[in-house]
């Protein structure tokens, strides 16, 4: 067509020590991002690379292609079940309303709310301007357009958002109603986007010193080594990454269907539950560490509105919230300490670990 774009294929060159980027120019590569924290490059090319091409550099470790990511893809087995169908709700703006899912996880006394953790909501943004969001909202990055501020086009990101830390006031409260949160924006208003942008805002996240990064993402089963690298740095760095487990599984609850990032070692894979806190169908089985309310999920959503979704990710925007709290309490433990508290005050439940991890998420 005339007039478009030449079309671009983007790798990833990851290092053992600070990249060399002048053999990748020199391969014909366009440097679009230096890694700070994963001796990581991410570089274009116009046309596809052949990595089984050697690349004279001791220092390389690996190269690879850019992947897709997006909002967990839903399994339409029943729509009145499985489909993900934004309800909107109308705006609760008499009161201050505390849906049963909170309280399924705060239980009948609020432990803290959260005061002073930093959570990072990697996702589609949030609505900055939302009645329920605005005052706890202290900064954040747009990746897809870093000269943009973080706003939600979608909604996703908003309804994390709210389940994590939605504010005292009029309207609904969260998990953790004083957190400090931080869109990080890392999809496009379809909820698609890409590991490289991801890779950006884990990064992002370590340099701006986040304690909890929530990542409602899903990106297929193949793990891409470079966002390893990205957050096994980020753990290293003491911020906890609380992942969705995906929506893939089956109403038999077989085969192993977490997607990344929950799939790899070092976040937390979270599952969905029901109201009665029993699986829900669509829930991904395989590697999870712990499971939370992901059916009938009630929270803010973008312009100012509110919507009740179902999947795992709500439930990670729960275990989010829950941890926001224990680090109040807890602020001079280490992120492993830090699980293994969330991990044992949590309701055993007495089914597969690959269905419910160490059980019911509880902030007790």
């Amino acid at each position: 067509m005339v007039g478009s774009a030449p079309k671009e294929f983007m790798y990833h060159f990851i290092y053992r020590n600070i990249p060399d980027i002048k053999n990748i120019k020199k391969i014909g590569g366009n440097i679009q991002y230096i890694g700070k924290y994963t001796n990581s490059v991410q570089a274009s090319f116009t046309a596809p690379l052949s990595l089984k091409n050697g690349f004279q550099d001791p220092n390389l470790v690996h190269i690879e292609r850019d992947d897709q990511i997006s909002l967990p893809a839903y399994q339409i087995l029943n729509p009145s079940l499985y489909q993900e169908e934004i309800r909107i709700v109308p705006a609760q703006n008499a009161k201050m309303i505390c849906p049963w899912h909170i309280k399924k996880v705060i239980g009948l006394k609020r432990l803290a709310s959260g005061s002073g953790v930093r959570v990072g909501v990697v996702d589609t943004g949030i609505d900055l301007s939302h009645p329920d969001l605005a005052q706890n909202i202290k900064g954040g990055i747009n990746i897809l357009s870093p000269s943009r501020a973080p706003y939600d086009f979608n909604g996703h990101g908003t309804h994390i958002a709210g389940t994590i830390g939605a504010a005292y006031g009029k309207g609904l409260v969260g998990v953790a109603p004083r957190v400090s949160l931080y869109p990080i924006k890392v999809l496009n208003r379809f909820g698609s986007g890409s590991v490289s942008n991801l890779v950006k805002g884990i990064e992002w996240g370590i340099a701006n010193h986040m304690h909890i990064l929530n990542v409602s993402i899903s990106g297929g089963m193949v793990i891409p080594t470079v966002l390893v690298k990205a957050i096994q740095t980020a753990t290293q760095k003491g911020i906890i990454i609380v992942s969705a487990a995906g929506n893939g599984g089956n109403a038999r609850g077989e085969g192993d269907s977490v997607e990344i990032p929950a799939r790899i070692p070092g976040t937390i894979s979270v599952a969905a539950v029901t109201k009665n806190m029993k699986r829900a169908t669509f829930s991904a089985t395989g590697r999870i560490d712990i499971s939370a309310p992901g059916v009938n999920i009630l929270s803010a959503y973008s312009r100012g509105r509110y919507a009740i979704l179902n999947g795992t990710s709500m439930a990670a925007a729960h275990v989010s919230g829950v941890l926001a709290i224990y680090k109040q309490i807890l602020p001079e433990i280490g992120i492993h300490q830090l699980k293994r508290v969330l991990f044992k005050r949590s309701i055993p439940s007495h089914g597969k670990t690959r269905h419910y991890g160490h059980g019911f998420v509880q902030a007790r």
